[in-house]
């Protein structure tokens, strides 16, 4: 992707390169999911580099792209989702201090970014451990990663006291992709496409014995003879739906003076015809022949996720002269999360990520902003291990607000990342299917600005911050030996 300044991007937009025109009647065309994406595998050096299978939609009047970054023989990589999509919060007629018409129509435009990294698998037991000062078990057959965070927020997070783990396998290594095969086609609507990311026997990174330790964590290197993980594969189904909508879009006039809004109001709402792609991310977890220390413990699948609005400068000078100076915090990046904490329908918000071991209550995550929703992160609580139907959890473990500046100080993201982890039963042979759902909904407003640049320069600031957020985690997530439950 050809990357360009955010500075230069909304110069043009607001110049009217990107203009909202009348709404359209299209009852006679025939909706066509192929007017609006394509299925593209290539490389890329951005996301810690690598591999790519993606769902191309910068066509048309799209400007999204949904992805799976991987691992390669000369990059390796953690098996990444990516899902960002331009979205317009209304459109705006630009005036000066006197009234006239400097822009007669632009949008106010906005990128929304979802990753999800699957980092690790870990063994542990779920015995619980001692509390550094009552030396009182805690957490025991409760089925989390139970342990006491002995850093602040996610940038120190580290583990003061946890259950004891066994081995570790980092996901961040080479993947072998198979075929991409259309798996299903209905019409000119609705299309998936499925292919598998695979390792076969795969030796463990680090285990915790009563062998001499090797590590300062108090691990060492597997061997040969602690055996291997006969295969661990992601099995992806990329499904997209097209839709067709009247949108009433709120219209403001904006008073522009000094290179900054100094007033605005809205003026009225304007209908536009606008398509809709839905697009699911199914991605099956295959685990086959884990050599596990004990049938009774549990196994944990890593991940790492960030979600957030990048908004530019202009945008948020409009919104504070708009919205009486509502900040971008307030109005960006919110993951809701209803845990068995407090009472019924308990929400966490940005600035309420748990920062212990903390178990769900829905088998879903909804991302949001002060807009609209805009994706899901949904799993079902049952998993298939050895051929029975068995019940698995998805615990947070910690998270915080993410804020950064843009490129050329052109904007911010505002957002939020947390630690999380997917819980299964020990077994020979373990299946499960969860999914992220995005809306990416385009107005037919006549984009004159090669989407394709426009998108790969808000991408690329997003996620190089994201990723470098992301390696510091991960480091701080090989484990810690700071006490003795086990090892």
């Amino acid at each position: 992707m050809k990357m360009i300044a955010f500075g230069a991007v909304f110069a043009a937009l607001m110049l009217g390169l990107c203009a909202f025109g009348p709404a359209t009647a299209r009852a006679t065309e025939v909706l066509s999911i192929e007017d609006h994406l394509a299925i593209e595998v290539g490389s890329t050096t951005e996301w810690e580099g690598g591999d790519y299978v993606a769902l191309n939609m910068t066509k048309g009047d799209s400007t999204a792209w949904f992805g799976v970054v991987y691992g390669n023989e000369t990059h390796s990589n953690s098996v990444t989702i990516v899902s960002a999509h331009l979205r317009f919060l209304g459109g705006a007629e630009i005036r000066n201090e006197d009234g006239a018409m400097m822009v007669p129509a632009t949008g106010i435009p906005v990128l929304t970014v979802y990753i999800q990294k699957l980092a690790m698998l870990i063994e542990f037991s779920d015995d619980g451990y001692l509390e550094p000062f009552s030396g009182e078990k805690t957490g025991a057959g409760n089925g989390l990663f139970d342990f006491e965070n002995a850093g602040g927020t996610i940038d120190d997070f580290a583990l003061g006291s946890m259950e004891p783990v066994y081995k570790i396998v980092d996901l961040n290594r080479s993947w072998e992709r198979s075929e991409i095969e259309e798996t299903k086609t209905l019409g000119t609507t609705e299309k998936e496409w499925t292919f598998t990311l695979s390792n076969k026997n795969v030796m463990y990174d680090k285990i915790w014995d009563n062998e001499p330790a090797e590590n300062d964590d108090g691990s060492r290197v597997g061997t040969e003879a602690d055996g291997k993980v006969h295969d661990i594969a992601f099995q992806f189904h990329l499904g997209t739906v097209l839709d067709e909508y009247n949108v009433s879009v709120p219209w403001y006039r904006v008073t522009y003076a000094d290179d900054k809004p100094v007033a605005s109001s809205e003026i009225e709402s304007r209908t536009y015809t606008g398509t809709s792609l839905t697009t699911e991310f199914k991605f099956d977890h295959w685990i086959k022949d884990w050599d596990y220390e004990s049938k009774d413990n549990l196994l944990m699948l890593e991940t790492v996720t960030a979600f957030g609005t990048f908004i530019p400068n202009f945008v948020q000078s409009w919104m504070d002269v708009q919205f009486l100076n509502t900040t971008a915090e307030n109005a960006a990046g919110i993951a809701e999360i209803e845990t068995f904490t407090g009472s019924e329908g308990d929400v966490m918000a940005t600035d309420t990520i748990p920062d212990e071991s903390t178990r769900l209550a829905k088998d879903s995550v909804i991302f949001k902003d002060n807009w609209q929703k805009v994706g899901e992160m949904n799993w079902v609580s049952n998993v298939t291990v050895d051929n029975e139907e068995k019940e698995m959890y998805f615990q947070i473990h910690a998270g915080q607000n993410i804020d950064w500046a843009g490129e050329n100080d052109d904007g911010y993201v505002h957002g939020i990342l947390f630690l999380g982890g997917y819980i299964y039963p020990m077994g020979h042979d373990i299946f499960h299917d969860p999914s992220y759902v995005s809306n990416a909904l385009f107005l037919d407003i006549g984009v004159n600005l090669d989407p394709l640049n426009v998108l790969g320069s808000l991408i690329g600031l997003y996620i190089m911050a994201g990723i470098v957020v992301g390696v510091v985690v991960l480091s701080v997530m090989t484990i810690k030996k700071t006490s003795t439950p086990k090892w």
